[in-house]
């Protein structure tokens, strides 16, 4: 087994508690099944050249970027990655136990990293470094009576509290309940059953567009209908199709020929960016539609129909939809059905499996029936053709 094929990169978003986007928190997993004696140093070293062999545009755009880094990027044995913009470099709390931890972290911050603490519990030993940091983790699975003490501490120490776990939304009334500055969560989370709100008379059209284009050979002249009774879609398709990137020797002013060109995953694209361009920071919530919707795809062994259930999903937790409401209104197949509410079946498994991933839930990967490695695989591969799609249908970034 050659070392790439035992790192998973995880990746998550870091939200303010508007639920705009700060950045994304990422680390390297070492998963090997077929050794489970691998060494703490080995584990390391692995995940150091995994981060030496990402390009970490891909992987977090234009966002900051929280990373997990080990004992020698810790020490200034290895040059930090780099990145976008700012690295905020996240410590293990064992650091806190050694006894040159401040000059440490002192030498991290001068070489111009951010700093985060991460596993909080507030020991004496991490009290001391508090004056370090710039964010500190805390786990909001603990005692929300304890969550209270340890924020307040961490306040006081002039750093911001990061609640990780906030996939639920249980959990992220916690957080906004002691004013934690920041959560660490799947940019889009998976929508609970019996959820969100009926989708509105304006959305109905864009969810049948996307059933309609995820049949197996679309039909054209059904397509190109649907697109012309939306002036503002019918405006952007021609758009699209006339940019430059597409390599167009003539201007195109027939809607029919611009859907033509454009094929039916570039126009799904677009019609999910004409979804969620009211929300906050849409180019990288549509990155992360498209994110799910091409894992779901690949899952299901380049299955179209997984990628509507991703996508419809996806769409679904952007906008806080029910998921009984897309299905009615989308007008989707019975078995599409079901794996969109979650009642397994083929595609339900496929959806489980990358919504446990985007959830950093290794066990619900692995009961839905996948290695969680080869599904972080599939999504570190995923994720720059999806950003390439969703900077390529020009949506207006949020101020």
């Amino acid at each position: 087994m050659s070392s790439s094929s035992r790192v998973a990169i995880r990746r998550q978003a870091v939200v303010h508690p508007d639920g705009s986007l700060f950045g994304y928190a990422v680390r390297a997993d070492v998963s090997d099944p077929q050794d489970a004696l691998i060494t703490p140093a080995a584990e390391e070293r692995l995940a150091d050249e995994q981060y030496a062999a990402t390009d970490f545009g891909q992987l977090v755009g234009d966002r900051p970027v929280v990373l997990r880094i080990g004992t020698r990027m810790l020490r200034g044995d290895l040059p930090l990655p780099a990145t976008p913009r700012a690295l905020v470099a996240e410590v293990p709390a064992a650091v806190a136990r050694h006894d040159d931890a401040e000059a440490v972290l002192t030498q991290l911050r001068d070489r111009g990293a951010g700093l985060a603490l991460s596993g909080y519990t507030a020991t004496p030993a991490q009290d001391a470094l508090l004056p370090f940091a710039d964010l500190v983790k805390v786990d909001l699975r603990a005692d929300p009576a304890r969550l209270a003490v340890l924020v307040e501490r961490i306040h006081e120490g002039g750093a911001w509290a990061l609640g990780e776990h906030a996939d639920t939304r249980e959990r992220a009334s916690i957080a906004h309940e002691l004013s934690m500055d920041l959560v660490q969560r799947a940019l889009i989370r998976r929508q609970e059953r019996d959820q969100g709100r009926a989708v509105s008379a304006g959305e109905v059209q864009h969810l049948q567009l996307l059933r309609l284009l995820a049949t197996e050979v679309p039909d054209h002249g059904k397509v190109v209908r649907a697109v012309s009774f939306d002036p503002e879609l019918s405006m952007r398709v021609l758009q699209v199709v006339n940019a430059s990137a597409t390599g167009l020797s003539h201007h195109v002013d027939s809607l029919p020929r611009a859907v033509g060109l454009l094929g039916p995953r570039r126009l799904s694209a677009l019609v999910s960016s004409m979804v969620v361009s009211g929300q906050p920071a849409p180019v990288d919530v549509l990155w992360s539609v498209l994110t799910r919707a091409l894992v779901c795809w690949r899952l299901a062994g380049d299955d179209d129909a997984a990628y509507t259930v991703g996508m419809l999903s996806a769409v679904a937790g952007a906008l806080d939809l029910s998921i009984a409401s897309v299905v009615e209104r989308s007008g989707v197949s019975a078995e599409l059905a079901r794996g969109l509410r979650g009642e397994g079946g083929f595609y339900g498994s496929v959806l489980d499996a990358a919504l446990a991933h985007e959830a950093d839930d290794t066990a619900a990967v692995v009961a839905a029936g996948f290695e969680p490695a080869d599904v972080a695989r599939v999504y570190l591969h995923a994720m720059p053709e999806a950003l390439t799609a969703a900077t390529a249908m020009g949506v207006e970034q949020a101020a």
